[in-house]
């Protein structure tokens, strides 16, 4: 006994249609024995009105959503959403609810079969799957088992067109594939070129069983190739400019890894080739630097690890940089740069020749310093710019300054207005200042000052190289009192 009734019988419905009432809720409330048929083998146990419509609305669209009760009376019959369907659908509206009645065109028998009524459902997806493998943008074809080519869609077809093949037969398969068939699934890179528009068109191409043969895709990598090509390129460009720098590089990935250095680090750290392409990671390589005592040996080797960390993180901060000063006497500066994507790069550098000259001009100017301060006469050097560049410990004690202090990169107007409070009127000082500051012709010239106490004082003025000038005084001569060690009042007062 079929757990809904029976729709009485009506003169208007066909025998050979499946019909249905609904009630204006929703409710089934008969079918025929057809219709009872067809909802018992879709395991549909008395279906109310959305059930109903969620099972045909795959071919029947224009289903209504609900059972409207004030909707307009009348029969609207609906075909199917694909022409390969052979059934409609009348839905009659009445004062107590719906009546639904399927029926086939009359040449096509009825049929209350679940499976084909799923198979007809899914009718319209297959048309969908049609257009979007005949529409998809990339080759897709059926190898047959005899190798030839069954199915293929339109983006196959043009490329079919366009592509002379190597072989010269028109018939052979676009896509050469060697033992693609002894590993399906997996994807074979194919070059094609395309002699019409000088051109190579890149391909992976993957395969799938289906039935006696093969269903392939082929997706255009054309943009990777060049992508890859292009990185290549760039890689082995960066090898040559690297390769001829003289400063030691060794750049590790994110994973601290060495990826890549130059022969320069080689000579500079002494370190293995076969140990570097072995591509160890940073605290390896750093280990093999103190093993080779190519960096500072660490005060505490148990705080070793720590303190390659702490290189690491200044090192991606762009904060590091360091000098080692190397026992067998030579300097590197290393220092450490943060790269794209938490990769670091550490610079080593022979600094060796210029700290060598760094420190041979710092004992030459110690030297010429206290040639100077050994010097009776008082000297100042300054600059185009009318800055004070240099002075002795005479030139300091005239000045009544302090040493380093008061008189470092003072102007000419500063200090001649110091020299001219320490000595009487003369109109000597404003011709320094002109002379200093380039307003009169450069040629070496003196006068005769007197300090305050009258003692007199010797003022020579000459020209030095890059515009600058040196400005010397002098006492003129001693009194008897005063010949000892001491130096004269003149420039101690």
């Amino acid at each position: 006994m079929r757990p809904f009734p029976k729709a009485t019988s009506n003169p208007q419905i066909s025998p050979q249609s499946l019909s249905f009432d609904f009630d204006l809720s929703g409710e089934l409330i008969a079918s025929n024995e057809l219709g009872a048929d067809l909802l018992a083998d879709l395991g549909l146990a008395f279906p109310n009105w959305d059930q109903f419509r969620t099972q045909f609305a795959n071919r029947f669209p224009d289903l209504p959503f609900d059972l409207d009760g004030d909707a307009k009376l009348g029969i609207i019959v609906l075909t199917s959403s694909s022409i390969a369907d052979p059934m409609e659908l009348e839905f009659e509206r009445h004062k107590k609810g719906v009546t639904i009645c399927l029926r086939t065109d009359g040449t096509t028998a009825l049929s209350t079969d679940g499976d084909l009524h799923i198979a007809l459902s899914s009718l319209n997806d297959l048309d969908l799957i049609r257009a979007v493998s005949e529409h998809a943008p990339f080759p897709v074809w059926l190898t047959l088992p005899d190798g030839g080519i069954g199915w293929s869609n339109e983006r196959y077809k043009t490329l079919d067109a366009q592509i002379v093949r190597s072989s010269g037969d028109p018939l052979a398969p676009l896509f050469q594939m060697p033992d693609a068939g002894s590993e399906p699934n997996k994807a074979v890179r194919v070059s094609l070129k395309d002699n019409a528009h000088n051109r190579t068109y890149w391909f992976d191409v993957s395969r799938t069983a289906f039935k006696d043969g093969f269903l392939n895709f082929a997706v255009d990598i054309h943009a990777v190739v060049n992508a890859e090509s292009a990185q290549r390129n760039f890689v082995q460009t960066l090898a040559k400019t690297f390769a001829h720098l003289a400063t030691g590089l060794a750049i590790f990935d994110r994973n601290r890894q060495l990826v890549l250095f130059n022969p320069s680090l080689i000579d500079l750290t002494e370190l293995r080739p076969d140990f570097l392409t072995a591509r160890p990671n940073l605290f390896s390589f750093f280990d093999q630097l103190r093993d080779n005592q190519v960096m500072p040996e660490p005060k505490n080797y148990a705080n070793w690890r720590e303190r390659i960390a702490d290189v690491v993180t200044a090192a991606s901060d762009d904060n590091f940089s360091e000098i080692w000063h190397l026992p067998n006497g030579l300097t590197y500066r290393v220092t450490g740069r943060p790269h794209p994507d938490g990769a670091i790069a550490f610079l080593f550098e022979d600094i060796s020749a210029e700290i060598s000259l760094t420190r041979r001009f710092r004992a030459e100017a110690d030297v010429t310093r206290s040639a100077l301060d050994a010097l009776d006469e008082g000297i100042a050097i300054f600059n185009a710019a009318g800055v004070l560049q240099q002075s002795n410990r005479a030139m300091v004690e005239f000045s009544g300054l302090d040493e380093g202090g008061q008189i470092n990169q003072m102007t000419v107007h500063d200090i001649t207005r110091v020299w001219q409070a320490r000595c009487r009127p003369s109109p000597a000082w404003g011709e320094v200042r002109d002379f200093i500051c380039g307003e009169t012709e450069r040629e070496t010239w003196n006068t005769e000052l007197r300090s305050k106490d009258g003692h007199p004082v010797k003022l020579q003025v000459s020209p030095l190289a890059s515009g600058a000038t040196l400005v010397t005084v002098s006492q003129v001569a001693l009194a008897p009192a005063m010949q000892s060690k001491k130096r004269s009042p003149t420039f101690a007062a």
